[in-house]
């Protein structure tokens, strides 16, 4: 379940990465768009109970590293973009 868990939230980080530019038209997808990246960032951190070579062993570490800069990032600008409203 662990080795589904990993792959599936790897998959899902490289396509939220690709929706996060999507947001920056419509704006009001920032917040969901932040909640999904909170997500996949725990499903990220439960998918290292899948690792079982090198190879799922990269894809659980680069999930964990995009899905917190991209809520870092979603973060930074739902924050200056409240400030500035």
């Amino acid at each position: 379940m662990a080795r589904i868990i990993n792959f599936w939230s790897f998959i899902l980080s490289l396509l939220w990465v690709g929706l996060f530019f999507f947001a920056f038209n419509h704006p009001s997808l920032l917040n969901i768009n932040f909640c999904v990246a909170i997500i996949l960032f725990f499903t990220g951190i439960a998918g290292f109970f899948g690792i079982n070579n090198w190879v799922s062993a990269v894809r659980s570490i680069l999930t964990v590293v995009i899905s917190a800069g991209l809520t870092l990032v979603t973060g930074f600008v739902i924050f200056i973009g409240y400030l500035f409203s």
